[in-house]
């Protein structure tokens, strides 16, 4: 991978989430002159035509875009793809210095890193310019270490389809262990085999802990009450989110909250963070 061949830092000019539609296209964006759009997927199912093969792909697929180029808009309208969406400026024609798909290969990371990103941006005491350098260069290298764990031993297919599994219904109660094996079409002892070699975790601990980072986010950026937000999150009752949530995080829901509100600092309030 090259390294950066901007002259002069690209600017921030706008951090945005995108929701698609429930249909199988969307139209795309056409990247102008002079930009770059990176497109972060933080939810959903994409395709994308890499090189002669069309891969199917979900939560932390990472696509930088040239000028002339178009943003990813083919998906399933039973699943339709989420991402998080950065426009920068260039002060000379944009070259690619990163491939055009990398992956980021851990899904609470890259959710974490849209959260972070977005919150910042609709922060008034943020300097934009300090967060486009710090969003570019962090992107820039999020792609590298994609490059880098491409070379490895890819995860295996039936783990992808857990995951994915996972990412789309974790909100459900009822889904368990049980369920993430039947879609990844292995036995629960395979599954926890796969999950501890790949996700250094068991997947009773990988769904719950994908729960509480869904109620973290929206603890810190909604006013929802608590009994709506655990049962949106996936926990079966408000007892059982609270023991799961403070193991984990430390402190209670409450007093996450009162450390956290995202509305105390940017006045922003969405209905659901990436």
């Amino acid at each position: 991978m090259q390294t950066n061949a901007h002259t002069l830092p690209p600017m921030l000019r706008s951090v945005s989430y995108y929701k698609a539609p429930p249909v199988s296209a969307v139209t795309p964006v056409v990247i102008p002159p002079r930009m770059e759009i990176i497109e972060i997927v933080t939810s959903g199912i994409v395709y994308f035509q890499d090189g002669e093969k069309d891969r199917e792909l979900g939560c932390g697929a990472l696509f930088w875009h040239l000028p002339a180029e178009e943003t990813i808009h083919r998906t399933e309208a039973h699943f339709p793809y989420e991402c998080l969406a950065l426009s920068f400026s260039t002060s000379e024609k944009p070259v690619r210095t990163v491939p055009r798909l990398s992956i980021i290969s851990d899904y609470l990371r890259t959710k974490e890193l849209c959260h972070e990103l977005l919150r910042a941006y609709h922060n008034d005491s943020i300097d934009r310019t300090i967060l486009g350098n710090y969003a570019y260069h962090r992107l820039l290298w999020e792609a590298h270490l994609g490059t880098i764990k491409h070379t490895s031993a890819p995860r295996p297919f039936a783990l992808e389809a857990a995951l994915l599994f996972l990412e789309s219904k974790f909100q459900h109660p009822a889904i368990g262990v049980a369920d993430l094996a039947k879609a990844a079409g292995l036995s629960e002892p395979r599954l926890h085999v796969l999950f501890r070699e790949y996700q250094q975790q068991t997947p009773y601990h990988a769904l719950t802990a994908r729960r509480i980072q869904e109620a973290k986010w929206l603890l810190s950026g909604t006013s929802r009450n608590i009994k709506t937000l655990c049962e949106e999150c996936g926990f079966a009752n408000v007892e059982t989110f609270y023991r799961a949530f403070k193991k984990q995080v430390g402190m209670t829901p409450h007093r996450f909250r009162a450390c956290h509100t995202l509305g105390a600092n940017s006045g922003y309030s969405p209905s659901r963070l990436p």
